[in-house]
């Protein structure tokens, strides 16, 4: 007969002595090589894992230095210093050096894993940041024209330099020299060096490393950049050990991921992995001697006969008091059940009568889903009063809009009348801002809302003439992508209304788009007053709390920034949305990840009101 034919009682019993006994006598025949071979299984994945995250690790940090060394690419006068003879224009040039060093700067913000920089132009002038003394200024462009030659025969034009210790800051520094190409005309306009902090691959490799457990980096020709122990290397080792990984790295390719073997070298016996890092070409790899692991695992299998009996006896104890527990809670918990009045809503009590924490669980659930089930009626008969009064102002507003076309429209013959270009100018402007807010469109392109935020700074530039400056750089082939309505429109907004609101003059708002991987990032930045700590923080705390109309006390600003983050996340997942940074006196930056050739997939509402 089938288990499921007995009563709840006799089912848990069963159930109690084969999920405690059975597997107790499995692992009691289990033979000490497989055991030790599953034990040797999960070091090696966490070996992998350290493997690989050391080689994450290292691709960020150079992701980190290529976006600076790419700062020609992406700002327009920085590229213009690249391509600059400062011969006869000196006071060009240190106005330059200048704007370099502020773009640096605000660019190390982001990209903090970068200790140091020096772009050197196509005719020999130098930009350099955090460089402290003229000795390492001199070093590094030493090493510029030296490593230059390499990096031109390498992939991506781009020559990564052995780990150095630095005596000025203490740290080890892992040099990277790319020589630059103009965007425009594809010709070398000069070379760039970068020095990453090699803090974070060393704490990798730290935090793993025992008496036992040895992390090695080989540079592109073969060379020993790194270990994570020197003694390792000058002392403990035995020539047979180094050998062995010798011919282990030697068989480490581009196209392997993570490779692993089992080495054999005397009597001793050593788990090895390693991956090839594709940015850098340089092999990584990381061992362990299996000792330690033996030997554990035979000190455990000497005390398993007395815990293997001992499991047996409490296996059969537990499935006894399991079985009765259990179905006396539950025979008090029915009984409570089928007493219950269904005539009012009242809850069930369980005081006293049903001891099991579970089964007080599922009665709590049960008392919380009869209340939420009474509350959902009366939210969803609000909700219909609700949607009346929407239809009703929906009819009221739509009154309204065809005034106002009127009124800007006689607005406009008016100013044309009396030769107001400028009252003509914002009645033009005015009345496609309204038609684009009323077409209730919630995906559209975004050349369409480049558009109205040039109308609307249109409109502040005539009411505060020469106060803003506003421009974007956005590539020709992102202007027919379709991304949700009013994502960038709110946050020029706000810089005018509070970023800029105690400045008079030279506010400055710029809107760029850039492509990482499949993420398509919009930066909107302006050089207004900032938010405080404090200010910044709440305000992240708060994206993705849910908004509440009309209860919200949050600022308008607030809700506007918060309804951006649900919008794009209810499109696009929740892995996506907003990254804001603020300084006080400084400004403010917006980062917009959205995915790059993803449509976006309407929700269930906005489809019904598309229909």
């Amino acid at each position: 007969m089938k288990l499921q034919n007995f009563s709840y009682r006799t089912q848990i019993f069963f159930s109690s002595l084969l999920l405690v006994i059975l597997p107790t006598i499995i692992l009691g025949i289990a033979t000490a090589n497989r055991t030790s071979n599953e034990v040797q299984e999960d070091f090696s994945r966490s070996m992998d894992t350290i493997t690989t995250q050391a080689d994450l690790t290292l691709d960020t940090l150079l992701q980190d230095a290529t976006k600076v060394a790419d700062l020609h690419i992406l700002n327009k006068d920085i590229r213009k210093a690249m391509i600059t003879n400062y011969e006869d224009d000196l006071l060009s040039y240190s106005q330059d050096s200048y704007l370099f060093s502020s773009q640096l700067i605000q660019a190390n913000r982001l990209n903090s894993n970068v200790t140091t920089c020096m772009f050197k132009n196509r005719y020999g002038y130098t930009f350099d940041y955090n460089i402290p003394n003229v000795k390492d200024q001199y070093a590094i462009l030493d090493h510029m024209d030296e490593w230059a030659g390499t990096a031109r025969n390498s992939d991506y034009y781009t020559y990564f330099a052995p780990v150095q210790q630095s005596s000025t800051v203490k740290k080890s520094i892992l040099p990277m020299v790319k020589v630059l190409y103009d965007s425009y005309t594809f010709k070398e306009i000069g070379t760039c060096y970068v020095g990453i902090n090699f803090s974070a691959v060393e704490n990798i490799a730290n935090s793993a490393q025992t008496q036992n457990n040895v992390m090695l980096i080989y540079n592109a020709d073969g060379g020993l950049a790194y270990s994570s122990d020197k003694d390792f290397v000058e002392k403990d080792a035995s020539p047979e050990l180094k050998k062995a990984i010798q011919n282990f790295n030697q068989k480490i390719t581009k196209e392997s991921s993570v490779r692993t073997e089992k080495l054999n070298v005397g009597s001793d016996s050593y788990m090895i992995n390693g991956c090839y890092n594709k940015t850098t070409g340089w092999h990584i790899v990381h061992f362990m001697n299996n000792s330690l692991i033996t030997q554990a695992y035979r000190n455990n299998l000497y005390h398993y006969a007395g815990i293997f009996l001992l499991a047996i006896f409490l296996g059969l104890i537990l499935a006894a008091l399991l079985s009765r527990g259990l179905t006396r809670s539950i025979r008090q918990l029915c009984e409570k059940i089928d007493s219950r009045d269904t005539s009012n809503y009242s809850d069930i009590t369980v005081e006293g009568r049903i001891s099991n924490q579970e089964l007080q669980k599922v009665v709590h659930s049960f008392n919380r889903l009869n209340s939420r089930l009474t509350q959902s009626l009366q939210q969803n008969y609000q909700s219909r009063l609700n949607e009346q009064q929407m239809h009703i102002q929906v009819l009221q507003a739509q009154i309204n809009h065809h005034f106002l076309y009127n009124t800007l429209n006689v607005i406009k013959s008016l100013a044309d009348i009396h030769n107001v270009p400028e009252i003509k100018t914002i009645a033009m402007c005015m009345s496609e801002l309204l038609r684009y807010n009323l077409k209730k469109v919630p995906i559209v392109l975004l050349k369409e809302e480049l558009l109205q935020i040039r109308r609307y700074m249109t409109i502040q530039n005539i009411r505060f003439p020469g106060k803003f400056s506003f421009d974007y750089d956005i590539p020709d082939e992102f202007l027919g992508l379709e991304i949700p309505a009013f994502i960038l429109q709110p946050f020029v907004e706000n810089a005018i209304g509070h970023g800029f609101s105690e400045r008079e003059e030279n506010c400055y708002i710029s809107i760029s788009a850039n492509l990482e991987g499949n993420t398509l990032h919009f930066l909107i930045a302006d050089n207004g007053q900032g938010m405080e700590k404090n200010e910044l923080e709440e305000l992240v705390d708060s994206l993705d709390k849910e908004i509440d109309f009309p209860a919200d006390t949050s600022s308008n600003h607030s809700i506007g920034i918060r309804n951006v983050q649900q919008r794009i996340q209810s499109y696009y997942g929740k892995e996506y949305g907003l990254t804001i940074d603020s300084f006080p006196g400084q400004g403010t930056l917006i980062d917009i990840a959205l995915p790059y050739g993803k449509k976006p997939a309407l929700p269930c509402t906005e489809q019904n009101k598309t229909e």
